[in-house]
């Protein structure tokens, strides 16, 4: 950087250029160029003809104004920059801001703006108490270049002077007029971080301006958003926009931004229409959130329906372009955050470049692994620009609080230190990050302002705002009423007066805030039972169900003994009403969780009214009639995207079951259906209290021998096998079987279905004769009731292939194998991947008798087979293909050909690391073997004097899911 100065003989001289740390305190020139302006070249030469030139006043005047304030140096930017030197002049085009950031005091010098006298009476035709410069000062040139943009942000002290020299005020005394002209927020205009305000923000202050040069629209921008890039003139506008913005997300998101976008929705989040923005909060969450990408965590604490999800949810709309992911978690229960989590790993499994050890997993079932694989995503090198909410965290586990249900959010977190985390919660006491206090509204207008918004009324009485105090829930609910009510606020205010008076000192709401909510919810809830009374019943039903996602499949298949409302629920038309009434009074929202079909949800202070005000008395029946409506829903693996109706089951099911008490009235088919449930979404152990409930009522209703009391025997045997509690398994099963051959018959497929389970405990057991006995029991019943090529009959001679092979019998494993392959050609297609596992088992089987060339066709078969169906970019992280590679690494060391065998071990041993982690011993067998083969090929030692390179992963890797 070069300065200029004047001696007391007005010789202009130029410093040499400047390093950063060695530049005094200077002056700045803002100003729009003209015709004769004085360049460098003048100033270097020793001739003072320059002076004569119409540009030289303002170099005087900038010289004079310096000279005033004290300031030894001066920089103006049309004769203190080379631009002949192209290096110099991008040098000094990507410092400008900072230039101007560094003075002392900007003058902006006005050439078209004429005020020759600051004093004297306004003209005739001058509006009062505007000053007569001021319209010319609003039309200034200079208001309309793209360079003085940064001109007028950066510095802190901007002076504006006329033509002839006369100071008309600053930045700060000229705010309102430059404000009105510019639409620059008067938090920029003070000095607030940039950083602060969003792209989009930013990009709006250059709307209107203009540049010489098409490209500098972009160049002038730089500082404004703290990015350096060079300069291509010629490269056009487009261009060199398109560059800058590239340059902006990498600043903003990170370089690789890219490889970890995301697309966020909002579909999921519980917003409140008319939701009135708190913007102090919202820029201090900002603040605590701004960085360079390092781990920042802000939370955000108050009472309930004070506002705190909804803070989140406008942060994040204001903010979401700065983030390069950004996902929504319901933290309250279990049931959500496995929901919140499935719902992220799905997103990522979609739309990232590397999903890690996403792949592979079951996202219906692998829950704790999906948690644990999408924090490996979010710890990732590079990705550091990702936003979580954790909503709803109100049971936290503290130290000394015994509740039931609680959540400890250090295991949902991930452990890199990168990325913001926002957590919302009704709890102070949590020890992490920045806190929030979340607080009612303080200003009077604010509470009038979401009355007149959701009331649709204007001039709405200050008492009843101050009544309602400043709680955004119950103002929301208030001004929903006032729209659909015509009542006026007088006399609403009265109603909620005395409903006030009615809300004793509960034990559920003791608070002044509770019974604000209260009142507010009585008054509305007494309008919907004399308009709709099936609204009214709906909503006093809710309290028997999760408060969130409630659809019309729900709640129409009611207990056969209910009432008229009950039957009138089953009418979509009606649900419809009754949910639109509830909307139009603010008590329910829509919800888009699940597409398809529509939900509704309900806040969670709300609910919570529901249940301890209007059913204080707990209601018995309507709590069966609950549970039995959940588990009517309850679908079958066989039905299309049943997974998807299991997670929005499972909340309800919860809600439903925890409460529920015996009853006269059995619900042992709802219990059943709710254990397979809860089973397949892998809670077994509610799935066992649930088996356990229905086989109680089932053997006192129906006799211990009924096939549905087996049934329900059955299951609990698949459930204690999947608990390892083998020996209760194998007496469930063997109860089954005896009560299925009596009743049934000994080749039911029901009967045949026990069998078969039998052969797979055994099998785990090492049972492996009593094992064989129950396969072909099982096979040559299947063959006999659904045919030798149906898929449940080729599962069990795929079993059977592996018990042989695992038996030795390898002569009857190739037999079983090459059916099962066979069959699954014609019925599945050659790629399918039951079709691929079995070609990978043949591939083992060759490999055992010294096939080693028929081992290598099975092998590359599978592998590339599975490199079709999940890409090749996902081989190594999805768990089958991991041991095809290292059964070829094993094959290749066997053949020989060692620098194949490392190649294949190094893929095996990399995926294994992403799927499972350094740490785990399959991982750690893995490099082991990988180190060996390095000594083997370094000795050049060969596979016979090696035999333990042979696969040691295979054992850990081998035991994927089989159909059984």
């Amino acid at each position: 950087m070069r300065l200029l100065q004047r001696d007391n003989a007005n010789n202009y001289t130029l410093t040499d250029d400047l390093r950063a740390d060695d530049i005094p305190p200077y002056a700045i020139l803002s100003h729009t160029w003209g015709a004769d302006e004085v360049i460098y070249a003048d100033v270097k030469t020793s001739s003072n003809d320059w002076q004569q030139k119409a540009g030289y006043e303002k170099i005087k005047f900038c010289a004079d104004q310096a000279k005033r304030h004290g300031l030894q140096h001066f920089w103006v930017d049309s004769c203190c920059i080379d631009k002949s030197d192209a290096i110099e002049l991008q040098t000094a085009i990507n410092s400008m801001f900072r230039w101007y950031r560094g003075a002392k005091r900007c003058y902006v010098f006005l050439s078209d703006v004429s005020c020759p006298s600051t004093s004297g009476p306004p003209t005739s035709s001058q509006q009062p108490g505007v000053a007569s410069w001021e319209s010319v000062f609003r039309n200034s040139r200079w208001f309309t270049r793209g360079w003085t943009l940064q001109e007028l942000i950066a510095p802190q002290i901007v002076e504006f002077y006329s033509k002839e020299g006369v100071f008309l005020g600053g930045k700060e005394s000229l705010e309102a007029v430059i404000r009105n002209v510019t639409g620059i927020p008067a938090r920029a205009l003070r000095n607030t971080p940039l950083s602060n305000f969003t792209t989009s923000e930013r990009e709006a202050w250059a709307r209107n301006r203009e540049t010489k040069y098409e490209e500098d629209m972009a160049y002038s921008l730089l500082g404004i958003f703290g990015v350096h890039m060079p300069l291509i003139y010629g490269e056009g506008r487009e261009s060199a926009q398109r560059r800058l913005r590239e340059e902006v997300q990498k600043s903003i998101k990170g370089a690789h931004y890219n490889d970890f976008s995301i697309t966020f929705s909002l579909s999921g989040v519980p917003e409140t229409p008319n939701f009135v923005a708190r913007d102090g909060e919202v820029e201090e969450i900002r603040r605590m959130l701004h960085s360079d990408g390092s781990r920042h965590v802000v939370v955000l604490y108050g009472l309930g329906g004070i506002g705190k999800t909804q803070l989140a949810a406008t942060y994040i709309k204001r903010y979401r372009d700065e983030y390069s992911a950004i996902f929504w978690l319901n933290i309250k229960d279990e049931a959500s955050i496995q929901q919140s989590f499935a719902r992220i790993a799905t997103h990522i499994l979609e739309q990232s470049t590397d999903a890690g050890s996403l792949k592979g997993l079951n996202l219906q079932q692998d829950h704790d692994k999906i948690v644990q694989a999408v924090n490996a995503w979010l710890n990732l090198a590079g990705n550091t620009r990702w936003l979580i909410v954790y909503d709803n965290y109100d049971n936290p586990k503290l130290p000394g609080r015994k509740i039931d249900a609680t959540v400890d959010i250090h295991q949902f977190l991930p452990m890199a230190d990168q990325g913001s985390v926002v957590i919302t919660t009704r709890v102070s006491e949590i020890n992490i990050g920045h806190h929030i206090r979340i607080k009612k509204l303080e200003s009077e207008q604010e509470s009038l302002q979401i009355l007149s918004k959701t009331s649709g009324r204007n001039g709405l009485q200050d008492d009843l705002a101050r009544k309602l105090d400043g709680l955004p829930l119950a103002l929301a609910t208030a001004g929903a009423y006032l729209k659909r009510v015509p009542i006026s606020t007088r006399d609403y205010l009265r109603d909620y007066q005395e409903s006030w008076a009615r809300v004793t000192g509960d034990l559920h709401l003791g608070s002044y805030a509770d019974r604000t909510l209260s009142s507010t919810w009585q008054l509305s809830y007494a309008q919907v039972q004399a308009q709709n009374p099936l609204a009214a019943h709906l909503l006093r039903w809710w309290a028997y169900f999760n408060n969130e996602d409630i659809w019309f499949d729900l709640v129409r298949t009611g207990s056969e003994d209910g009432l008229v409302w009950m039957e009138q629920l089953s009418e979509e038309l009606n649900f419809n009403e009754a949910m639109g009434v509830l909307h139009d009074y603010g008590l329910v929202e829509p919800t888009a969780m699940f597409q398809e079909p529509q939900g509704y949800s309900i806040h969670s202070c709300l609910h919570s009214w529901t249940i301890h005000i209007l059913n204080k008395e707990r209601d018995g029946w309507l709590n069966k009639v609950a549970v039995e409506s959940v588990a009517s829903q309850v679908p079958s693996n066989r039905e299309a995207e049943y997974w998807l109706l299991q997670k929005r089951l499972l909340p309800h099911a919860i809600r439903s079951c925890s409460t529920v008490q015996e009853s006269n009235v059995p619900l042992d088919w709802a219990f059943h259906s709710l254990g397979n449930l809860f089973a397949d979404v892998g809670k077994l152990g509610e799935a066992e209290k649930m088996y356990l409930r229905a086989l109680d009522g089932k053997e006192k209703a129906l006799g211990p021998d009924h096939t549905s009391t087996l049934d329900t025997v059955n299951n609990l045997g698949n459930l204690y096998k999947n608990r390892g509690k083998l020996d209760e398994a194998e007496k469930m099963y063997l109860r089954a079987l005896d009560g299925k051959e009596k009743a049934l018959g000994p080749d039911h497929i029901s009967t045949l279905d026990t069998v078969n389970n039998l052969g797979v405990l055994y099998k785990n057991r090492g049972k492996l004769g009593e094992a064989e006995k129950m396969y072909l029991r099982a096979l040559d019943g299947c063959e006999k009731a659904l045919g030798p090529d149906h898929i449940s009959t080729l599962h069990t001679v795929n079993n059977l292939g592996n018990l042989y092979k695992n038996r030795g019998k390898l002569d009857e494993a190739e037999k079983m194998y090459l059916r099962a392959l066979d069959g699954y050609e014609k019925a599945l297609g050659p790629d399918h991947i039951s079709t691929l596992h079995t070609v990978n088992n043949l591939g083992n089987l060759y490999k055992n008798r010294g096939k080693l060339d028929e081992a290598e066709k099975m092998y590359l078969r599978a592998l590339d087979g599975y490199e079709q169906a999940v890409g090749i970019e996902n081989v190594t992280t999805y768990r089958p293909a991991i041991n095809t590679l290292s059964n070829l690494g094993s094959l290749r060391s066997e053949q020989n050909r060692m620098s194949e065998a490392r190649q294949y071990y190094q893929r095996a041993h990399g995926g294994l690391k992403k799927v499972l982690g350094p740490s785990h011993p399959a991982v750690q067998s893995a490099r082991e073997t990988l180190e060996l083969t390095n000594v083997a090929l370094e000795a050049g030692t060969s596979s016979k004097d090696n035999q333990h390179l042979a696969d040691p992963t295979q054992s850990n890797l081998s035991k994927t899911r089989r159909r059984s």
